[in-house]
């Protein structure tokens, strides 16, 4: 077929291609491996895999996405970059007859020092086959993946596991101890017999991508029986999978039968091959050492004896550039010290190594800052921040001077700074107030909402789309950065500023308006839960059913409440029949028979945080929601959730057992086409 095309054929066919549509029907084939895999049907696995992997959509994708890369050649020194060479090398992926050749092996070591590293870069056609059959892998492990593991995931990121080991730490009875766990060279180390045994894809293709080799300085290496390439797109995939299920075999090997588990004694939270797992005892940690132990063992690896310990709490850790610890009641999260450390180090080097003109050394600066302050901004992080301003402005004000070493202070300052309003010195570009570098003490702090567990890329995209779109809000990126700043960072209901760890939505002012920035405007969450307050209408009656609330409140009347530490609240009511209601601090204090914590005052989300082990759960399952939370008079209005459509009778098996991953897939997709149908 390819030797009929001329080179302007192939040109033409390349550039015709309609990609929209070509990443529609890949998705579409990725979604149905997905299902198939959460209903644990590998035989309809394999058959959709090799659907896709043939497709001459996945094949022109995954050349793109080879070409789109600034990846250096491979040994044979070749680039595709001609429309011609792309779709010449896209009707040539055939995995039958695939053969691979050996990478070319460079040696990176950093410039202070530092472990060496060892990147194997694959040839172009190597790379485009790695990449095909990456599209047709990653489904089935997002189907099968460990829940709280975030690295090299389509809508995971480090500050869910961030958010992820904040909630597993504040809750109630937090652990006391934690396991910190460090693979050792992890990817040179996996054992290629246990992927070739338990990887879900074509055993020939994956064993040519294990068995390539490398060149290093002309000299052909043949390949080991352990590791995997740190320049493959799919090594990442492969690296997730071996390491899935530990968070399984931890919880087995404390409980043996999964029953009567204690979620937060064995909680894991994975970063790639950086490991957190919570307990409660140091015998537990303990245990739970060799319980990775020979888990790890399986698939050639082993736990690094230096970097892996157990640590208390209470002496804090660093985790991902970042320190938490438990004082007083409350765990803290800041930049660690060694973060801190190296951003000065870097900021030190860019101004000292300053040899071009000043715009560029702004524009390097800030990407250099903003880029940590947007790491960091979910932490404590507002003295760390205020701490780099400081440097930086200090080490631009030397450099000044060391330029005009004949010029004063004064004029120095008058001539490359900028006074704000607040008082202070901003370094711009001369005359030029608006090119500025960036003051990140002003960055607004913000509380990141971790992913939901539950979902999956291929069957939930609905959900990711709405959260990245939901992130920008909560961050105050932008279009919506204008509206913060319109509104000084004030609820436009309340009048009140939006603290850091307040939870905040947008509004629209005016309904008889477009939805514009002009016409939204930031409330606190609570604020917006209260804002029938704003009509004639005693309840607030909502048109979205609430079908969490339901299960919840049916799920409670089989479930014995024992064990619930606000039962007597619960039980409060659950006795209620009113609409709408008021409890000061005080009489919950009475009725739960202690003093509230201080959370209770300082962080409206100790109102809002939803699950069953906290105080909201005592409302919210028999129906009721807060409808105005008043933290300076230390009052919550309370008022009963009223629909007017008819209830639903769900069998219970539903609500006493856990269900199969795939029967819940299907029920999420079937519960999101009934609300789409009738508009619930």
């Amino acid at each position: 077929m390819i030797s009929i095309l001329t080179d302007n054929d192939l040109a033409e066919n390349w550039r015709e291609i309609e990609w929209d549509t070509y990443e529609k029907i890949l998705f579409s084939m990725q979604r149905q491996i997905a299902l198939a895999a959460m209903k644990r049907d590998f035989q309809s696995v394999q058959m959709l895999q090799r659907r896709l992997v043939n497709s001459k959509q996945a094949k022109a994708l995954a050349v793109r996405h080879v070409c789109d890369s600034t990846a250096q050649a491979g040994i044979d020194k070749v680039r595709w970059e001609t429309d011609t060479d792309k779709m010449r090398a896209a009707m040539s992926l055939n995995p039958p007859e695939y053969k691979s050749q050996a990478m070319r092996l460079i040696k990176i070591r950093p410039p202070k020092g530092g472990k060496e590293r060892h990147i194997q870069i694959p040839v172009y056609f190597d790379r485009a086959m790695q990449a095909l059959h990456a599209y047709a892998l990653d489904p089935v492990s997002e189907s099968l993946g460990d829940k709280k593991s975030c690295a090299f995931r389509k809508g995971r990121s480090q500050l869910d596991v961030h958010a992820f080991l904040l909630k597993a730490l504040k809750t109630y009875d937090p652990p006391k101890y934690l396991v910190k766990a460090d693979i050792k060279a992890c990817y040179a180390s996996i054992s290629h017999e246990w992927l070739l045994n338990n990887i879900p894809m074509e055993t020939k293709v994956l064993k040519q991508f294990l068995k390539a080799g490398h060149v290093l300085g002309g000299e052909l290496f043949p390949p080991d029986d352990y590791g995997i390439s740190l320049g493959s797109s799919i090594s990442p995939i492969l690296g997730n999978m071996v390491l899935d299920g530990m968070q399984y075999e931890i919880y087995y090997g404390l409980y043996g039968r999964l029953t009567d588990i204690d979620y937060a004694d064995g909680n894991l939270v994975r970063f790639a091959d950086d490991i957190i797992v919570n307990a409660r005892t140091k015998e537990t940690a303990e245990k739970i050492i060799k319980i990775l132990t020979s888990f790890l063992a399986v698939r050639g690896l082993s736990l690094s004896p230096t970097k892996t310990r157990i640590v208390d709490l209470a002496d804090g850790f660093n985790f991902l550039s970042r320190h938490y610890q438990y004082s007083d009641g409350f765990v803290y999260s800041t930049p660690s010290q060694a973060a801190i450390t190296k951003t000065e180090q870097s900021v030190i080097e860019i101004i000292e190594s300053y040899r071009g003109g000043q715009k560029t050394l702004i524009e390097t600066l800030n990407r250099k800052l903003t880029g940590w302050a947007s790491y960091h901004k979910v932490t404590e992080a507002t003295q760390a921040f205020r701490h780099i301003d400081n440097l930086v402005k200090t080490l631009l004000l030397d450099l000044c001077e060391k330029l005009h070493p004949h010029t004063s202070r004064e004029k120095i300052i008058e001539k490359y700074f900028y006074r704000e309003p607040d008082g202070e010195y901003i370094y711009i570009l001369e005359n030029k107030p608006d090119v500025r570098v960036h003051r990140i003490s002003k960055t607004i702090l913000v509380e990141h909402h971790p992913v939901a567990v539950s979902k999956n890329p291929y069957l939930d995209d609905e959900y990711f789309e709405k959260r990245n779109n939901t992130k920008a809000i909560s961050s105050v990126t932008g279009k919506y950065k204008a509206i913060w700043l319109r509104q000084d960072g004030k609820c436009y209901y309340c009048g009140k500023s939006i603290l850091a760890d307040d939870r905040k939505e947008l509004v629209i002012i005016n309904p008889a308006r477009n939805e514009t920035t002009k016409n939204l405007a930031y409330v606190h969450e609570y604020c917006k839960a209260g804002q029938a307050e704003h009509y004639n209408s005693d309840i607030e009656i909502s048109s979205n059913y609430d079908l969490y609330a339901l299960l919840m409140r049916m799920r409670n009347e089989t479930r014995n409440q024992k064990q619930h530490k606000y039962r007597p609240l619960l039980e409060y009511f659950n006795k209620r029949d009113e609409s709408v209601f008021t409890l000061t601090f005080e009489e919950i204090e009475k009725i739960i028979g202690r003093k509230l914590p201080n959370s209770a005052i300082i962080h409206p989300n100790f109102w809002y945080s939803t699950g069953e082990t906290v105080i909201t759960f005592s409302w919210t399952s028999n129906g009721y929601k807060i409808r105005k939370l008043d933290r300076e008079k230390k009052k919550v209005v309370f008022e009963r959730k009223v629909n007017l459509g008819e209830y639903v009778n769900i069998p219970p098996v539903f609500l006493s057992n856990r269900i199969p991953p795939a029967a819940r897939a299907e029920m999420d997709i079937m519960f999101e086409y009934i609300r789409k149908k009738y508009g619930l």
